[in-house]
Parts: structure tokens; sequence; C-alpha cells
């Protein structure tokens, strides 16, 4: 397990693995599939303006394959600064999301499916093998809009890491209203959260480490909402300056002690289990933490994770 790389998400009575794959069907994703037994893969996340429909739904279905059916679709347009170093414009957001849920459940249908879509084409494409089965598919978002598509079209929703409670309260509502306008059963929809932790007997380090995290995530404008509803002396612009000049440790320094467990969780065994407690509270089915540090760190979180799943 990589130091920082890996991700644990858990739910009462699952574990769910899931990671930073480049392919959803990659050599650690496979190697993940071959060898885990009853946890459920979810390759994080998967954007319509990188991946066409159809090798994703091919590639899901290889890699449900060998996890006997153990597999979740995350969906998102993407990081839109990485998007944009990459030359790619994310128009039209909601319609080609829309378009390729749609197309993927069509594919795995195993009919032949014509599409002439805002961003994607088909013509005739048919899968030939494991025909019929059905994946789930999360949408992962924090905008308006795309978390009410997610409730009226997905079978979860997965929110970004870095929110504040009041945040990710507001997102939930988001799409339940999604759910509400299509009449859907709310239980239809799982919840779901990236929620960094860092764990550690030196609650204090574990704060001052998470920092460095946070000046990361904040980069984007699209933290700005989140940043300024929590309330603390954040100077986000000067962060994303600072990331403009790549002075990332100037990042860091914008950011004061309490933001640690303002955005995030971390602190020592106990003071990390309240603050979990306190994300579950506010509407989360299950949540998606990151499990870093050193050897006695992860394994803190993990019986964290561990812990909590058995309630």
């Amino acid at each position: 397990m990589n130091n920082g790389s890996p991700m644990n998400c858990a739910r009462p009575g699952r574990l769910t693995w899931s990671g930073p794959w480049r392919s959803p069907t990659g050599p650690i994703t496979m190697s993940a599939a071959s060898v885990i037994q009853r946890a459920t893969l979810v390759p994080v996340a998967i954007s319509p303006y990188l991946w066409p429909p159809l090798p994703v739904a091919m590639a899901i279905s290889t890699l449900g394959e060998f996890a006997q059916g153990r597999v979740i679709l995350n969906v998102s347009v993407g990081n839109i600064l990485n998007l944009g170093e990459s030359g790619v414009e994310p128009v039209k957001p909601i319609r080609i999301m829309r378009e390729y849920v749609e197309v993927l459940r069509a594919l795995w249908a195993g009919q032949p499916v014509t599409h002439a879509g805002a961003l994607h084409k088909l013509r005739g494409a048919k899968m030939v093998f494991d025909q019929g089965r059905q994946y789930p598919i999360y949408i992962a978002s924090t905008g308006p809009q795309m978390l009410k598509l997610a409730g009226e079209i997905a079978d979860g929703v997965l929110l970004s890491a870095g929110l504040t409670l009041a945040s990710t309260r507001r997102c939930l509502d988001f799409a339940q209203g999604g759910v509400q306008a299509k009449g859907r059963d709310p239980a239809a929809v799982r919840t779901c959260s990236l929620i960094n932790c860092k764990v550690s007997q030196d609650g204090a380090a574990a704060k001052t480490s998470m920092l460095r995290k946070l000046a990361f995530l904040f980069r984007s404008w699209g933290h700005a909402e989140n940043i300024k509803a929590s309330g603390l002396d954040i100077d986000h612009q000067a962060i994303i300056g600072a990331h403009a000049r790549h002075d990332f440790e100037g990042a860091v320094r914008q950011l004061p002690l309490e933001a640690a467990n303002v955005f995030a969780i971390a602190g020592t065994p106990a003071q990390c289990r309240t603050r979990l407690d306190e994300y579950l509270a506010v509407g989360l089915d299950e949540f998606v933490i990151e499990v870093s540090g050193n050897a006695e760190e992860r394994k803190l979180a993990l019986e964290l994770v561990s812990d909590v799943a058995r309630r």
C-alpha cells in the first residue's frame, strides 16, 4: 500500500477499496481484483472528457469478471485544472454526464447502441460479454447542478475531500433535490464523501501534516465558497497565487492549524473518531478515507475504519 495513495471506504458491514488508477483495468486495479475476496472495487474517478464510454464499459465489465461483480463505477467531470492543462474544455457538463451514464447502461444491457451525443458517437456498438449485468454508477461532484443530476439518475453520489460539515450538508441537499424531483426512493442513491484523515498518537503533528493536503486541494477556485463558509481567516487568493508561482510551502503557510479539523479529520485516534462521527451524522452512507503516514499511523487509520464498519 503506497503511502498516501490508496483509499479505504467503509460502511456498516462492508469495506470498499479504491485508488487513483490511470486506467479502470490498469495493473493495480486488476491485481487488487484478483486477490481481494470481499471488497468492492471503485475506480475513482473516470471523466467522460478523457474516456469514451465503450472502452470504459468494457473495462468495468472485465474488472467485474475478476471481482465477481463487486465493482462500482465512479464518474466525474474531472479536475478542471488538470483538464485545462491537458487542453480539454469541459463544455456542456450536465448534458455530457447524462448521456455518458445512459450510454454506459445501454452498453451493459448487451444491445447494439447507436448514439449521436454532444461529445461521443457510437455506431451500433455492442458488448458480447457480461451482457445484462449493470454496475452501479456514482457521480462525483460538489456542483449544485451536477449533484441534482446525480440524485436524478445515479446510484450514488461522491463528494470531494476538503469539505466542511456545512458544505457537506449543502451538497447532500442538492442531491436530495434531484431525488425528489424524479420521485425516487432516497435509499436508492448512496451518499459518500472523500475525507482526508490523518491519525497519530501525536495529534498536533497530524494536524500540521494535514495542512499540506489541504493546501494542495485549495489550489482551485472550486473551493471558494467552501472556504468562505468555514469562517476561518484564509486568504484563498493567496493560496492560488502561491501555486501559480509553484510555491507550495507558501500555500501551506496560508492555512491556520485549526483548518485541519474544519476541512478534514486529524488528530489522535479518539479525536478522529469523534470527528468522523460528526461527518456521518450529516447523512453520509459511506466515507472514503485516505490511509497515509508511517506504518503505525496507517494501522491506526485502518483500525478506525474497521471499527466504524463493524457498527
